[in-house]
Protein backbone atom coordinates (compact mmCIF):
# COMPACT_ATOMS: atom_id res chain seq x y z
CA UNK A 1 0.00 0.00 0.00
CA UNK A 2 1.17 3.52 -0.79
CA UNK A 3 1.96 5.02 2.67
CA UNK A 4 0.80 8.45 1.49
CA UNK A 5 -2.75 7.22 0.96
CA UNK A 6 -2.91 5.87 4.52
CA UNK A 7 -2.84 9.52 5.56
CA UNK A 8 -4.64 11.15 2.63
CA UNK A 9 -6.76 8.67 0.69
CA UNK A 10 -7.62 9.26 -2.96
CA UNK A 11 -11.28 9.73 -2.08
CA UNK A 12 -10.40 12.66 0.19
CA UNK A 13 -8.27 14.24 -2.52
CA UNK A 14 -11.15 13.88 -4.97
CA UNK A 15 -13.50 15.72 -2.58
CA UNK A 16 -10.98 18.52 -2.30
CA UNK A 17 -10.78 18.85 -6.10
CA UNK A 18 -14.58 18.98 -6.16
CA UNK A 19 -14.51 21.81 -3.61
CA UNK A 20 -12.00 23.75 -5.70
CA UNK A 21 -14.21 23.37 -8.77
CA UNK A 22 -17.20 24.58 -6.73
CA UNK A 23 -15.33 27.72 -5.66
CA UNK A 24 -14.45 28.46 -9.28
CA UNK A 25 -18.10 28.04 -10.26
CA UNK A 26 -19.01 30.73 -7.71
CA UNK A 27 -16.80 33.20 -9.60
CA UNK A 28 -13.47 32.81 -7.79
CA UNK A 29 -10.23 33.83 -9.45
CA UNK A 30 -8.43 31.04 -7.62
CA UNK A 31 -9.00 28.34 -5.03
CA UNK A 32 -6.56 26.32 -2.93
CA UNK A 33 -6.73 23.47 -0.42
CA UNK A 34 -3.94 22.70 2.07
CA UNK A 35 -4.26 19.49 4.05
CA UNK A 36 -2.06 18.10 6.82
CA UNK A 37 -2.44 14.76 8.63
CA UNK A 38 -0.01 13.35 11.20
CA UNK A 39 0.42 10.58 13.76
CA UNK A 40 2.54 10.99 16.90
CA UNK A 41 3.65 8.67 19.70
CA UNK A 42 5.53 9.38 22.92
CA UNK A 43 6.94 7.40 25.83
CA UNK A 44 7.98 9.34 28.93
CA UNK A 45 9.80 7.93 31.95
CA UNK A 46 10.90 9.49 35.22
CA UNK A 47 13.57 8.05 37.50
CA UNK A 48 13.31 4.62 35.92
CA UNK A 49 9.50 4.38 35.98
CA UNK A 50 7.04 4.82 33.12
CA UNK A 51 5.16 8.09 33.52
CA UNK A 52 3.21 8.36 30.29
CA UNK A 53 2.63 6.52 27.01
CA UNK A 54 0.54 8.32 24.43
CA UNK A 55 -0.49 8.24 20.79
CA UNK A 56 -2.41 10.82 18.81
CA UNK A 57 -3.57 11.58 15.30
CA UNK A 58 -4.20 15.06 14.02
CA UNK A 59 -5.56 16.37 10.78
CA UNK A 60 -6.77 19.64 9.41
CA UNK A 61 -7.76 21.37 6.20
CA UNK A 62 -7.37 25.01 5.27
CA UNK A 63 -8.85 26.48 2.09
CA UNK A 64 -8.13 29.81 0.45
CA UNK A 65 -10.37 31.43 -2.14
CA UNK A 66 -9.18 34.38 -4.24
CA UNK A 67 -11.58 37.02 -5.53
CA UNK A 68 -10.62 39.49 -8.23
CA UNK A 69 -11.14 43.18 -7.46
CA UNK A 70 -10.66 46.41 -9.32
CA UNK A 71 -7.10 47.01 -8.09
CA UNK A 72 -6.00 43.58 -6.98
CA UNK A 73 -7.25 40.52 -5.16
CA UNK A 74 -9.03 39.71 -1.92
CA UNK A 75 -8.70 36.38 -0.16
CA UNK A 76 -10.93 34.39 2.16
CA UNK A 77 -9.75 31.62 4.48
CA UNK A 78 -11.71 28.81 6.13
CA UNK A 79 -10.60 25.75 8.10
CA UNK A 80 -11.96 22.46 9.41
CA UNK A 81 -10.72 19.38 11.26
CA UNK A 82 -13.57 17.24 9.92
CA UNK A 83 -11.84 15.37 7.12
CA UNK A 84 -14.63 12.80 6.89
CA UNK A 85 -17.13 15.30 5.50
CA UNK A 86 -19.11 14.11 2.49
CA UNK A 87 -17.91 17.14 0.56
CA UNK A 88 -16.16 20.46 1.18
CA UNK A 89 -18.31 22.71 -0.99
CA UNK A 90 -19.70 24.49 2.07
CA UNK A 91 -16.18 25.24 3.35
CA UNK A 92 -15.13 26.72 0.01
CA UNK A 93 -18.37 28.71 -0.13
CA UNK A 94 -17.61 30.11 3.32
CA UNK A 95 -14.14 31.18 2.17
CA UNK A 96 -15.70 32.73 -0.95
CA UNK A 97 -18.03 34.84 1.17
CA UNK A 98 -15.15 35.94 3.41
CA UNK A 99 -13.13 36.93 0.35
CA UNK A 100 -15.51 39.83 -0.19
CA UNK A 101 -14.08 41.46 2.93
CA UNK A 102 -10.70 43.03 3.53
CA UNK A 103 -8.31 45.06 1.44
CA UNK A 104 -7.28 44.33 -2.11
CA UNK A 105 -3.71 43.20 -2.74
CA UNK A 106 -2.26 43.86 -6.20
CA UNK A 107 0.76 41.61 -5.56
CA UNK A 108 -0.95 38.31 -4.75
CA UNK A 109 0.30 35.50 -7.00
CA UNK A 110 -0.14 31.74 -7.40
CA UNK A 111 2.42 29.18 -8.52
CA UNK A 112 2.24 27.40 -11.83
CA UNK A 113 2.66 23.61 -11.83
CA UNK A 114 6.32 22.62 -12.06
CA UNK A 115 8.49 19.54 -11.80
CA UNK A 116 7.95 16.50 -9.63
CA UNK A 117 9.11 15.14 -6.32
CA UNK A 118 12.58 13.88 -7.23
CA UNK A 119 13.96 13.80 -3.68
CA UNK A 120 14.79 10.61 -1.75
CA UNK A 121 11.97 9.44 0.49
CA UNK A 122 11.62 11.35 3.75
CA UNK A 123 9.48 8.53 5.18
CA UNK A 124 10.84 5.53 7.07
CA UNK A 125 8.28 2.74 7.77
CA UNK A 126 10.48 1.57 10.67
CA UNK A 127 9.21 4.58 12.64
CA UNK A 128 5.57 3.48 12.49
CA UNK A 129 6.63 -0.13 13.13
CA UNK A 130 8.04 0.64 16.60
CA UNK A 131 6.07 -1.02 19.40
CA UNK A 132 5.05 0.71 22.63
CA UNK A 133 7.56 -1.48 24.47
CA UNK A 134 10.36 -0.35 22.16
CA UNK A 135 9.47 3.28 22.73
CA UNK A 136 9.59 2.78 26.49
CA UNK A 137 12.96 1.03 26.18
CA UNK A 138 14.33 3.97 24.22
CA UNK A 139 13.19 6.48 26.83
CA UNK A 140 14.77 4.31 29.53
CA UNK A 141 18.02 4.11 27.55
CA UNK A 142 18.39 7.90 27.52
CA UNK A 143 18.05 8.05 31.30
CA UNK A 144 20.46 5.14 31.72
CA UNK A 145 23.01 6.97 29.56
CA UNK A 146 22.82 10.01 31.80
CA UNK A 147 23.21 8.06 35.05
CA UNK A 148 26.10 6.03 33.65
CA UNK A 149 27.89 9.20 32.53
CA UNK A 150 27.71 10.96 35.89
CA UNK A 151 27.23 10.00 39.52
CA UNK A 152 26.05 13.57 40.13
CA UNK A 153 22.69 12.99 38.39
CA UNK A 154 20.31 13.45 41.31
CA UNK A 155 16.95 13.23 39.57
CA UNK A 156 15.43 12.88 36.14
CA UNK A 157 12.43 15.07 35.57
CA UNK A 158 11.63 13.55 32.20
CA UNK A 159 13.32 11.20 29.77
CA UNK A 160 11.33 10.84 26.57
CA UNK A 161 11.20 9.19 23.19
CA UNK A 162 8.89 10.67 20.55
CA UNK A 163 8.25 9.73 16.96
CA UNK A 164 5.77 10.59 14.30
CA UNK A 165 4.92 10.55 10.63
CA UNK A 166 2.69 12.65 8.47
CA UNK A 167 1.63 13.82 5.06
CA UNK A 168 0.63 17.15 3.57
CA UNK A 169 -0.99 18.10 0.28
CA UNK A 170 -1.51 21.41 -1.52
CA UNK A 171 -3.97 21.55 -4.43
CA UNK A 172 -4.84 24.60 -6.52
CA UNK A 173 -7.10 25.37 -9.47
CA UNK A 174 -3.95 25.89 -11.59
CA UNK A 175 -3.14 22.18 -11.34
CA UNK A 176 -0.52 22.40 -8.60
CA UNK A 177 -0.35 19.18 -6.61
CA UNK A 178 2.38 19.45 -3.98
CA UNK A 179 2.48 16.34 -1.81
CA UNK A 180 4.91 15.48 0.98
CA UNK A 181 5.36 12.49 3.28
CA UNK A 182 7.86 12.23 6.12
CA UNK A 183 8.77 10.76 9.47
CA UNK A 184 10.86 11.86 12.44
CA UNK A 185 12.13 10.67 15.81
CA UNK A 186 13.45 12.53 18.82
CA UNK A 187 14.80 11.78 22.27
CA UNK A 188 15.21 14.22 25.13
CA UNK A 189 16.01 14.38 28.80
CA UNK A 190 15.62 16.93 31.60
CA UNK A 191 17.59 16.22 34.75
CA UNK A 192 19.11 17.70 37.88
CA UNK A 193 22.70 17.26 39.02
CA UNK A 194 23.90 17.84 42.56
CA UNK A 195 27.17 18.49 44.34
CA UNK A 196 26.47 18.76 48.06
CA UNK A 197 23.83 21.45 48.48
CA UNK A 198 24.40 22.80 44.98
CA UNK A 199 21.90 21.71 42.31
CA UNK A 200 21.64 22.60 38.65
CA UNK A 201 19.18 21.64 35.91
CA UNK A 202 20.13 20.64 32.40
CA UNK A 203 18.60 19.10 29.31
CA UNK A 204 19.60 17.78 25.93
CA UNK A 205 17.87 16.37 22.87
CA UNK A 206 18.47 15.10 19.36
CA UNK A 207 16.29 14.42 16.36
CA UNK A 208 16.45 12.37 13.16
CA UNK A 209 14.21 11.10 10.39
CA UNK A 210 14.89 7.49 11.33
CA UNK A 211 15.07 5.59 14.66
CA UNK A 212 18.89 5.58 14.74
CA UNK A 213 19.62 8.10 17.50
CA UNK A 214 22.50 7.50 19.94
CA UNK A 215 20.36 7.41 23.06
CA UNK A 216 23.18 6.94 25.59
CA UNK A 217 25.03 9.92 24.09
CA UNK A 218 21.98 12.16 24.53
CA UNK A 219 21.74 11.28 28.21
CA UNK A 220 25.49 11.66 28.71
CA UNK A 221 25.52 15.10 27.11
CA UNK A 222 22.72 16.30 29.41
CA UNK A 223 24.69 15.06 32.43
CA UNK A 224 27.83 16.78 31.17
CA UNK A 225 25.93 20.03 30.70
CA UNK A 226 24.67 19.81 34.25
CA UNK A 227 28.10 19.12 35.71
CA UNK A 228 29.53 22.10 33.85
CA UNK A 229 27.02 24.38 35.58
CA UNK A 230 27.75 23.32 39.16
CA UNK A 231 29.18 25.92 41.56
CA UNK A 232 29.16 28.91 39.20
CA UNK A 233 31.39 31.89 39.93
CA UNK A 234 30.87 35.61 39.49
CA UNK A 235 32.26 37.43 36.51
CA UNK A 236 33.47 41.00 36.67
CA UNK A 237 31.68 43.25 34.19
CA UNK A 238 33.77 44.18 31.18
CA UNK A 239 34.55 43.43 27.57
CA UNK A 240 35.64 39.90 26.71
CA UNK A 241 36.37 37.72 23.71
CA UNK A 242 33.36 35.42 23.53
CA UNK A 243 32.95 31.99 21.99
CA UNK A 244 29.35 31.10 21.22
CA UNK A 245 28.56 27.41 21.63
CA UNK A 246 26.83 25.92 18.52
CA UNK A 247 23.63 25.58 20.55
CA UNK A 248 23.68 29.36 21.09
CA UNK A 249 24.82 30.25 17.59
CA UNK A 250 21.94 28.31 16.03
CA UNK A 251 19.42 30.46 17.90
CA UNK A 252 21.24 33.68 17.02
CA UNK A 253 21.34 32.79 13.32
CA UNK A 254 17.63 31.93 13.41
CA UNK A 255 16.97 35.47 14.66
CA UNK A 256 19.00 36.81 11.72
CA UNK A 257 17.04 34.66 9.25
CA UNK A 258 13.78 35.95 10.70
CA UNK A 259 14.91 39.50 9.96
CA UNK A 260 15.45 38.50 6.31
CA UNK A 261 11.72 37.86 5.83
CA UNK A 262 10.87 40.07 2.84
CA UNK A 263 7.45 40.91 4.34
CA UNK A 264 9.17 42.42 7.38
CA UNK A 265 11.61 44.24 5.11
CA UNK A 266 8.79 45.74 3.03
CA UNK A 267 7.13 46.98 6.20
CA UNK A 268 10.43 48.47 7.45
CA UNK A 269 10.37 46.12 10.43
CA UNK A 270 13.79 44.63 9.85
CA UNK A 271 17.32 45.62 10.76
CA UNK A 272 18.33 44.60 7.26
CA UNK A 273 15.79 46.62 5.26
CA UNK A 274 17.52 48.34 2.35
CA UNK A 275 20.79 46.46 2.92
CA UNK A 276 20.74 44.19 -0.15
CA UNK A 277 24.26 43.80 -1.53
CA UNK A 278 25.81 45.42 1.53
CA UNK A 279 28.15 43.94 4.12
CA UNK A 280 26.11 43.05 7.21
CA UNK A 281 28.42 40.54 8.86
CA UNK A 282 32.00 39.36 9.08
CA UNK A 283 33.44 38.10 5.77
CA UNK A 284 33.86 34.76 7.55
CA UNK A 285 30.09 34.23 7.75
CA UNK A 286 28.11 32.54 4.98
CA UNK A 287 24.52 31.56 5.79
CA UNK A 288 22.38 29.29 3.63
CA UNK A 289 18.90 27.79 3.56
CA UNK A 290 18.52 24.60 1.55
CA UNK A 291 15.14 22.95 1.15
CA UNK A 292 16.67 20.12 -0.85
CA UNK A 293 19.54 19.25 1.47
CA UNK A 294 20.47 15.56 1.36
CA UNK A 295 20.26 13.50 4.53
CA UNK A 296 23.72 12.45 5.75
CA UNK A 297 25.44 11.25 8.95
CA UNK A 298 25.05 14.04 11.49
CA UNK A 299 22.64 15.91 9.21
CA UNK A 300 18.99 14.84 9.54
CA UNK A 301 17.87 17.26 6.80
CA UNK A 302 14.66 17.43 8.76
CA UNK A 303 13.43 20.47 6.85
CA UNK A 304 13.96 18.95 3.40
CA UNK A 305 10.77 19.11 1.33
CA UNK A 306 10.14 19.02 -2.42
CA UNK A 307 7.78 21.99 -2.36
CA UNK A 308 7.30 25.18 -0.44
CA UNK A 309 3.93 26.26 0.93
CA UNK A 310 2.82 27.73 -2.40
CA UNK A 311 3.79 24.76 -4.58
CA UNK A 312 7.13 26.07 -5.83
CA UNK A 313 10.07 23.68 -5.88
CA UNK A 314 12.36 24.27 -2.91
CA UNK A 315 15.93 25.31 -3.58
CA UNK A 316 19.27 26.28 -2.09
CA UNK A 317 19.32 29.97 -1.19
CA UNK A 318 22.48 31.81 -0.17
CA UNK A 319 21.26 34.42 2.31
CA UNK A 320 24.61 35.86 3.38
CA UNK A 321 27.83 35.19 1.47
CA UNK A 322 31.15 36.32 2.86
CA UNK A 323 29.28 38.75 5.09
CA UNK A 324 27.30 40.29 2.19
CA UNK A 325 23.49 40.15 2.13
CA UNK A 326 22.51 38.24 -1.02
CA UNK A 327 18.74 37.68 -0.77
CA UNK A 328 15.68 38.03 1.38
CA UNK A 329 13.29 35.14 1.99
CA UNK A 330 10.31 35.54 -0.34
CA UNK A 331 6.80 34.35 -0.92
CA UNK A 332 5.40 34.82 -4.43
CA UNK A 333 3.69 37.97 -3.19
CA UNK A 334 6.80 39.68 -1.81
CA UNK A 335 8.89 38.61 -4.80
CA UNK A 336 6.37 40.27 -7.12
CA UNK A 337 6.26 43.41 -4.99
CA UNK A 338 10.07 43.72 -4.94
CA UNK A 339 10.39 42.72 -8.60
CA UNK A 340 12.75 39.81 -7.93
CA UNK A 341 12.77 36.08 -8.59
CA UNK A 342 10.95 33.95 -5.97
CA UNK A 343 13.09 31.95 -3.56
CA UNK A 344 10.72 29.03 -2.90
CA UNK A 345 10.62 30.00 0.78
CA UNK A 346 6.92 29.99 1.60
CA UNK A 347 5.54 28.19 4.62
CA UNK A 348 1.86 27.60 5.16
CA UNK A 349 -0.53 27.07 8.04
CA UNK A 350 -4.07 25.84 7.79
CA UNK A 351 -5.65 29.17 8.66
CA UNK A 352 -3.10 31.73 7.52
CA UNK A 353 -1.71 33.29 4.38
CA UNK A 354 1.62 31.91 3.12
CA UNK A 355 4.61 33.45 4.87
CA UNK A 356 8.37 33.19 4.47
CA UNK A 357 10.16 30.42 6.32
CA UNK A 358 13.41 28.47 6.32
CA UNK A 359 13.80 24.77 5.58
CA UNK A 360 17.37 23.73 6.49
CA UNK A 361 19.20 26.80 7.82
CA UNK A 362 22.95 26.53 8.37
CA UNK A 363 26.24 28.46 8.21
CA UNK A 364 29.21 27.16 6.25
CA UNK A 365 31.70 25.54 8.61
CA UNK A 366 35.15 27.00 9.09
CA UNK A 367 38.48 25.23 9.55
CA UNK A 368 39.03 25.91 13.25
CA UNK A 369 38.37 23.33 15.95
CA UNK A 370 36.59 24.54 19.11
CA UNK A 371 39.72 23.99 21.23
CA UNK A 372 41.65 26.26 18.89
CA UNK A 373 38.96 28.92 19.28
CA UNK A 374 39.38 28.74 23.07
CA UNK A 375 43.12 29.27 22.67
CA UNK A 376 42.45 32.24 20.40
CA UNK A 377 40.05 33.65 23.00
CA UNK A 378 42.78 33.45 25.64
CA UNK A 379 40.97 34.76 28.70
CA UNK A 380 37.39 34.98 27.57
CA UNK A 381 33.99 33.33 27.97
CA UNK A 382 32.30 30.35 26.36
CA UNK A 383 28.60 31.18 26.24
CA UNK A 384 26.58 27.96 26.46
CA UNK A 385 23.12 29.37 27.18
CA UNK A 386 21.28 32.58 26.32
CA UNK A 387 17.86 33.41 27.71
CA UNK A 388 15.49 35.87 26.06
CA UNK A 389 16.72 36.08 22.46
CA UNK A 390 13.10 36.53 21.38
CA UNK A 391 13.29 40.04 22.87
CA UNK A 392 15.76 41.26 20.24
CA UNK A 393 14.41 44.43 18.63
CA UNK A 394 13.91 43.44 14.95
CA UNK A 395 14.29 47.03 13.72
CA UNK A 396 17.29 48.30 15.70
CA UNK A 397 18.90 44.96 16.50
CA UNK A 398 19.39 45.98 20.12
CA UNK A 399 19.37 43.19 22.68
CA UNK A 400 19.99 42.62 26.35
CA UNK A 401 19.66 39.01 27.42
CA UNK A 402 20.73 36.71 30.20
CA UNK A 403 23.57 34.28 29.64
CA UNK A 404 25.70 31.64 31.31
CA UNK A 405 28.70 29.57 30.34
CA UNK A 406 32.29 28.76 31.19
CA UNK A 407 35.30 30.94 31.87
CA UNK A 408 38.19 30.48 29.47
CA UNK A 409 41.57 30.89 31.15
CA UNK A 410 44.76 30.81 29.12
CA UNK A 411 42.88 29.09 26.32
CA UNK A 412 41.39 26.32 28.47
CA UNK A 413 37.85 25.88 29.76
CA UNK A 414 37.63 26.64 33.47
CA UNK A 415 34.92 27.37 36.04
CA UNK A 416 31.25 28.00 35.20
CA UNK A 417 29.86 31.54 35.27
CA UNK A 418 26.22 32.55 35.30
CA UNK A 419 23.86 35.49 35.74
CA UNK A 420 25.60 37.34 32.93
CA UNK A 421 24.07 40.13 30.90
CA UNK A 422 24.84 39.75 27.21
CA UNK A 423 24.06 43.18 25.76
CA UNK A 424 24.70 45.13 22.59
CA UNK A 425 23.52 45.16 19.00
CA UNK A 426 23.03 42.18 16.73
CA UNK A 427 24.84 43.92 13.87
CA UNK A 428 27.91 44.39 16.07
CA UNK A 429 27.93 40.70 17.00
CA UNK A 430 27.79 39.70 13.34
CA UNK A 431 30.56 42.04 12.21
CA UNK A 432 32.86 41.14 15.13
CA UNK A 433 33.09 37.44 14.27
CA UNK A 434 36.82 36.74 13.99
CA UNK A 435 36.79 32.93 13.66
CA UNK A 436 34.30 30.26 12.64
CA UNK A 437 34.41 26.75 14.06
CA UNK A 438 34.55 23.47 12.17
CA UNK A 439 32.03 21.88 14.55
CA UNK A 440 28.79 22.25 12.58
CA UNK A 441 26.01 20.57 14.56
CA UNK A 442 22.37 20.13 13.60
CA UNK A 443 19.48 20.90 15.93
CA UNK A 444 16.45 19.72 14.00
CA UNK A 445 16.22 21.73 10.79
CA UNK A 446 18.84 24.33 11.77
CA UNK A 447 22.55 24.03 12.42
CA UNK A 448 25.04 26.02 14.45
CA UNK A 449 28.77 26.07 15.10
CA UNK A 450 31.21 27.76 17.44
CA UNK A 451 31.79 31.44 16.73
CA UNK A 452 34.57 33.58 18.22
CA UNK A 453 33.43 37.18 18.65
CA UNK A 454 35.78 39.90 19.86
CA UNK A 455 35.23 42.72 22.32
CA UNK A 456 31.76 41.87 23.69
CA UNK A 457 30.39 43.68 26.75
CA UNK A 458 29.26 41.32 29.49
CA UNK A 459 27.70 42.39 32.76
CA UNK A 460 28.45 40.22 35.79
CA UNK A 461 26.35 39.50 38.83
Amino acid sequence: MNPFTTFIPESLEARLQDGIAHAMSLGAEGAEAFLSVSRARKAKVQNGALEDLSASKRGGLGVRVIRAGTKGFRTGLATTSDLAAADFRGLFAQAWELSALGDEDPWLRQAEPEGSDDLPSRFDPAVDALTPEQRIERAMAVEAGARKASSKVAAVRESAWSDGSGASLLLTQKGVRAADLGSSCSASIELAVADGEERQAAWHWDVARRPTLDLAAIGAEAARKGERKLNPQRLAAGKYPVVLHPEVAVDLLAIVAGMLDAEAVLKQRSLFAGKMGETIASPLLTLLDDGRLAEAPGCPALGTEPWDGEGLSTRRNVLIEGGVLKTYLHTLKTAAEMGVAPTGSAGRGLGSQPGATTFNLFPLAGQTAPEALYRMAGNGILITEIMGLHTVDPVSGDLSVGASGLRIRDGLLAEPVDKLTFAGNLRDFLTRIVAVGSDLHWYGSSAGLSLLIEDIALGGA
